[in-house]
């Protein structure tokens, strides 16, 4: 099956990427600059699909390759090829999310585990926390490592919230920078350990005062 692209002037997109990049360069001390993402619109699940070469899920609507190109369902689509209730909002802190993964690429030196980080970094950093509801406690991030899935959005970005607010973004990034000495969830509990000082488990990041 053949598809084709075709360049758009779309101002709404490339207003938010420009500023989320800006936005994406501070918190990451990243300077992109050139060579900048490609943002690509897809207008249907059947390309959507096509394109994963699976049938998906339809809350999936956007998603970051490392090629450094982004993939989004056109929101004009929402209502018939998604299970989202289509906002501006939440469409700018979409492309900011996917955004997010590829600095963290980046960063990490191509390593995209564990699963929970990367993507509670997207979500801190989009913004997307406001859209969320704030689980009591802290009790299946830990079995997304390898592997994503919807659940892995729960927890995740509010897990980097805390750890950001007390103990600094440094500490996090520093973490992402070394993702690439590890090899398995073992071996990132030690490095977690190393950089925090405390073990990774649920007791502790339910609790506060570890600084």
């Amino acid at each position: 099956m053949a598809y084709k692209i075709t360049k758009i002037d779309n101002s709404f997109i490339d207003g938010i990427q420009k500023e989320s990049m800006d936005e994406l360069n501070t918190f990451y001390g990243i300077d992109w600059k050139d060579h900048t993402p490609k943002i690509i619109v897809v207008d249907d699940r059947e390309t959507i699909d096509y394109l994963h070469g699976e049938k998906t899920e339809k809350w999936l609507v956007a998603w970051a390759t490392k090629d450094k190109t982004i993939y989004i369902l056109n929101k004009d689509s929402f209502g018939t090829e998604s299970d989202r209730v289509y906002s501006d909002v939440e469409y700018v802190a979409l492309v900011k999310h996917e955004l997010s993964h590829l600095y963290f690429r980046i960063l990490s030196k191509g390593n995209q585990k564990p699963i929970w980080l990367n993507e509670g970094l997207a979500i801190y950093t989009s913004g997307q926390l406001a859209l969320k509801r704030k689980p009591e406690n802290f009790n299946h991030f830990l079995d997304h490592h390898d592997n994503g899935g919807k659940t892995v959005y729960d927890e995740s970005g509010f897990v980097v919230q805390k750890l950001v607010e007390q103990y600094g973004k440094e500490k996090i990034l520093k973490l992402i920078a070394n993702l690439n000495t590890i090899k398995n969830s073992e071996d990132f509990q030690i490095l977690f350990k190393d950089t925090y000082g405390f073990e990774l488990d649920y007791k502790n990041l339910n609790e506060f005062g570890h600084k």
